[in-house]
């Protein structure tokens, strides 16, 4: 999408070298002494520049206009900016700036699915940066999809042709939180989204069940919301309430062994 300053710019510019453009061909005009084109040009000249100055016939400042309206409109209603997954700068944008919402942060919030990027040494998106936090004092909730819960069940199967999330590493979840007592692992049934959000940022991964090749696109959109509108105390609210009616990791563990014992005892 260009940007309105851009077509501003763009529009400046066709000004002038019409107004060049038309300035050497009227003097070609004038000196042959062919006052028929002259006249012509002069109109059509006009004409164009009358194009260019008038906003409400001008393609040019109607897209403009209405890209500045529509980045007013995203501005005020606390949405900083828009991610597209697919593109890897806009990625690598993302990324970049979660980095520096985790080392600016005074408190952490995660509502994900398996919260690879954040906790995985061997990823290492986001460890190393939560890590420094977490050995500076700083709180992490973090809250994971049960498991076994129909949302999930459904994801794996969309994934994988076993149902298995090989992502999801219980051991791993449990060694962390033994390791820092200022982390705290739940899990919910409740999972439509991954959010990451602080005290003062916020961004916010739509889940789907769609595929475009043989696994769940992870290609999607990110919304990235300021700290001080609705749509952060809406998802705050929405993290809260599945926290409040969330499993803990115990629980889940233990679940989980016994799910891998009766599938031991099973196939015996």
């Amino acid at each position: 999408m260009n940007r309105p300053s851009f077509l501003y710019k763009l529009n400046i510019a066709l000004e002038i070298i019409l107004f060049s453009i038309s300035l050497i061909i009227l003097g070609i005009l004038l000196e042959e002494g062919l006052y028929v084109w002259f006249t012509i040009i002069s109109i059509l000249a006009l004409g164009l520049e009358i194009l260019l100055k008038v906003k409400s016939v001008n393609p040019i400042i109607n897209r403009a206009q209405k890209l500045e309206s529509k980045s007013i409109e995203l501005t005020t209603n606390g949405i900083e900016n828009i991610y597209f997954m697919y593109n890897n700068d806009s990625k690598n944008d993302r990324n970049s700036q979660i980095i520096k919402a985790i080392d600016n942060a005074t408190e952490m919030f995660l509502l994900a699915e398996t919260g690879k990027s954040y906790l995985d040494k061997l990823t290492a998106r986001h460890w190393n940066n939560v890590k420094n936090q977490l050995n500076n004092g700083t709180q992490f909730k973090v809250l994971l999809i049960d498991p076994t819960c129909e949302n999930k069940v459904a994801r794996n199967k969309r994934n994988n042709r076993d149902g298995v999330d090989k992502k999801l590493d219980i051991d791993d979840l449990i060694e962390l939180d033994k390791t820092y007592e200022n982390l705290t692992i739940k899990f919910t049934n409740h999972v439509y989204n991954t959010v990451f959000f602080t005290d003062t940022y916020m961004v916010y991964d739509p889940y789907h069940l769609g595929k475009t090749s043989d696994r769940l696109e992870n290609n999607f959109v990110a919304i990235e919301f300021s700290s001080s509108n609705n749509n952060y105390k809406t998802l705050k609210s929405h993290f809260e309430y599945c926290w409040d009616n969330a499993k803990t990791l115990e629980e889940v563990a233990d679940e989980s062994q016994g799910e891998n014992n009766e599938k031991t005892y099973t196939n015996l």
